[in-house]
């Protein structure tokens, strides 16, 4: 068996290679999907790690290919590049542990341009030590692996692990339990990655020297290391495609709130429809009715008193017509919520003399928005607002208010203390926030800003599709 791998050894790393590029290509497939998790929104960054990754791999078989057919400063110049993909991959994994570990923009920021100096401090500094002690380029390329693999791939192993522990709890709480496992195991499987693609590397950046043959270096165990990498490659492959299943939830739970809002829209168009056909009509023609009979009574009182009666019922006939006209027209469309909302915030701001700044744009291009989308607007924004000042200790607050056909987007933005986290379990307000926006099929982010301060946002799925049937 020993001599059976070593001899296939080109094949099994094509295999590798395959296992990652298709890990990477089944996650770029879903990268235009709407999603509101933290796990779904960052997979695009395994997407690319996987794409570099099998590219990197293939190189280890493309570029001896290519010895004999081209110069040799064509190979050395393909080398360089294969040794690039290598850590840009790493780099790519470590950016996806990053997200889903690290809470709030700023902080985001800061730790991705930390791991992208390191990464540049790499490959000078391996550039810097190879000129100086005389290393031809794959001596330069080994070094360099070796240094990522421990400096790049190991940190950014453990961070996804732990980073996709700390998501079971939102998985948890958006209905996905069946999905959970899926992240656990795969969180351990990244442990086992960092210890077979992190620790066990060909030299070292500082005592360069002849290329071991993989088979050596695996020897207790009998079989390549690039076999053991496949093998832990194809399981991440099958666990991704597993968390896509959150993009097929998502959607369905997004359909369900927009049925509901049809349902309920059918429902008010039916009770008008009776209440005019029926109620109206009745009331109308007792009035008639009682109109007749004074008109045949020849006595004053009667007459006046019937006047009376048949006054009242054009009054209650002249309400009913309101109400009925109430439930026809769209009491939630976006002028009218953009307008409320300014209104409200312009009324908080001189009320506590905070700085409020509202800016709502796209009313003309929103799709059908969801039944009590008004109301729940308005308790998010006057939470929001609330929690600026009270906690937040903010002077100025940024409101903005995002219509477009297939999405609603409310963000408030203040310059206030922050805060170190987004709490998914702490104050009753903030939870209010979370279960308004899941009631509208939606969800509720609440995070460090830009810069400090807090930033709530607010993302709430249109029925755009309904929009462009009804005007046809």
């Amino acid at each position: 068996m020993h001599r059976f791998l070593e001899q296939n050894e080109t094949m099994i790393l094509f295999a590798q290679g395959l296992v990652f590029f298709s890990l990477g290509f089944a996650v770029w497939l879903q990268r235009r999907r709407a999603t509101r998790l933290r796990l779904t929104q960052s997979l695009i960054w395994l997407a690319a790690f996987g794409f570099v990754e099998g590219l990197a791999v293939w190189g280890t078989v493309f570029v001896p290919i290519q010895e004999g057919y081209i110069r040799p400063g064509a190979v050395d110049l393909l080398i360089i590049v294969r040794g690039l993909l290598q850590t840009v991959a790493f780099l790519f994994l470590l950016q996806f542990g990053l997200r889903l570990m690290v809470r709030g923009r700023h902080a985001l920021r800061v730790w991705s341009l930390g791991s992208t100096c390191v990464w540049t401090l790499l490959i000078v500094g391996a550039a810097v030590i190879a000129r100086s002690k005389g290393w031809d380029v794959g001596q330069w390329e080994r070094s360099l692996e070796a240094a990522s693999r421990h400096l790049l791939l190991i940190p950014a192993a453990l961070v996804t692990a732990y980073g996709l522990l700390r998501q079971g709890d939102e998985l948890a709480d958006a209905g996905l339990t069946g999905i959970r496992p899926a992240a656990t195991v795969m969180a351990g499987a990244f442990v086992v990655y960092a210890f077979l693609a992190g620790l066990l590397v060909d030299q070292t950046f500082w005592a360069p020297g002849p290329e071991a043959l993989d088979a050596d270096r695996f020897s207790a165990f009998g079989v390549q290391l690039s076999l053991v990498r496949a093998a832990i490659g194809l399981v991440l492959a099958a666990l991704a495609v597993k968390l896509l299943e959150i993009f097929e939830f998502e959607a369905t739970q997004q359909l369900e709130a927009v049925e509901r809002a049809r349902a309920v829209a059918e429902e008010r168009a039916r009770f008008g429809r009776d209440l005019h056909d029926g109620t109206i009509q009745s009331l109308y023609a007792a009035g008639l009715h009682l109109e007749s009979v004074a008109m045949m009574s020849l006595e004053a009182n009667t007459r006046s008193e019937v006047r009376i009666v048949v006054d009242g019922l054009n009054t209650t006939i002249g309400g009913i017509r309101e109400y009925i006209s109430g439930l026809s027209s769209d009491e939630d469309n976006a002028q009218m919520i953009a307008a409320d909302l300014q209104d409200q915030a312009r009324k908080y701001g001189k009320t506590t003399g905070v700085t409020v700044r509202f800016h709502a744009s796209g009313m003309t291009t929103a799709g059908i928005l969801p039944d009590e989308v008004h109301q729940h607007l308005q308790q998010v924004l006057r939470e929001a607002l609330s929690n600026a000042t009270r906690h937040g200790q903010a002077q100025n607050i940024e409101v903005e208010l995002a219509f477009s056909p297939d999405e609603l987007d409310l963000i408030v933005q203040d310059d206030g203390i922050g805060i170190a986290q987004e709490p998914a379990h702490a104050g009753q307000g903030l939870r209010n926030m979370r279960e308004r926006a899941r009631r509208l099929g939606g969800r509720a982010v609440i995070e460090q800003g830009v810069g400090g301060g807090t930033r709530v946002a607010i993302a709430i799925p249109l029925d755009f599709e309904a929009q462009d049937e009804s005007e046809t």
